[in-house]
């Protein structure tokens, strides 16, 4: 085939291509549960009022697309949000509520990769519903983003190191198996080398070089705190819980 034959034959599958992509029709289910996880998210009622509120909604577009991954994604808001339902110091109305949904998803979703948001929402669940949660998900998922996120939770309930400094076995599966599994901006190869490898008390010291930081700046650049050397750093440590 002669060269301009054959840049005018790339030419024509490329636009194909984009015409194809152009008419690849929007999912309308997962459509309409973004725009109700925006409007949620954009509600001006408080937090317990918004769950009130959106609570109906959300239970009915899960009974309406059951079977789906938006309905997984939906019960996954369900079990989130049950945290309003608590009573003081009290979690057992948002263990009872967030529970059963979770052993749902697992008995008729156990390979969705949206599971390991359930790690994510741990704070719902007791420690005994933790442990039971995640180990089933080490058993169930084919999804090494879940069965990662699945470590991590268990990982969490033991002490980083036994008493002869070996690694948790789950903080040393996240090292191996799993390093290079990403959890948003890093790997829980390096969230679990961090839980093993921790700073020693005199490492931060008054008056010590602040130790090394790396990550990714708002502009999605890799950075380094030792960057800004002789500048003027403000650290803003936070949570999102």
């Amino acid at each position: 085939m002669r060269l301009p034959t054959l840049l005018a034959a790339v030419l024509v599958l490329l636009v194909s291509a984009a015409v194809l992509a152009q008419d690849t029709p929007a999912d309308p289910v997962q459509e309409e549960l973004e725009a109700l996880l925006a409007e949620h998210e954009h509600s001006e009622l408080g937090y317990p009022e918004a769950y009130r509120a959106f609570l109906p909604r959300f239970e009915k577009f899960a009974k309406d697309h059951r079977g789906t991954e938006p309905e997984v994604r939906a019960t996954l808001w369900l079990i989130q949000q049950a945290w309003w339902l608590r009573e003081g110091n009290s979690m057992d109305k948002v263990n009872e509520a967030a529970m059963p949904l979770a052993e749902d998803l697992l008995k008729r979703h156990p390979n969705s990769p949206q599971l390991d948001l359930l790690v994510e929402y741990k704070y719902n669940f007791s420690k005994e519903q933790r442990d039971l949660l995640f180990n089933r998900l080490l058993e169930i998922s084919h999804e090494p983003r879940v069965k990662a996120a699945a470590h991590f939770g268990l990982a969490q309930a033991s002490p980083a190191r036994d008493a002869d400094g070996a690694p948790n076995p789950h903080f040393a599966a996240l090292t191996t198996e799993f390093a290079n599994v990403k959890w948003r901006e890093t790997t829980y190869g390096a969230i679990a080398s961090a839980y093993l490898n921790p700073l020693s008390p005199a490492d931060l010291a008054q008056g010590k070089p602040a130790p090394e930081i790396e990550g990714i700046d708002h502009n999605g650049k890799p950075m380094k705190l030792s960057d800004y050397r002789g500048k003027v750093v403000l650290l803003d440590f936070w949570g999102d819980w």
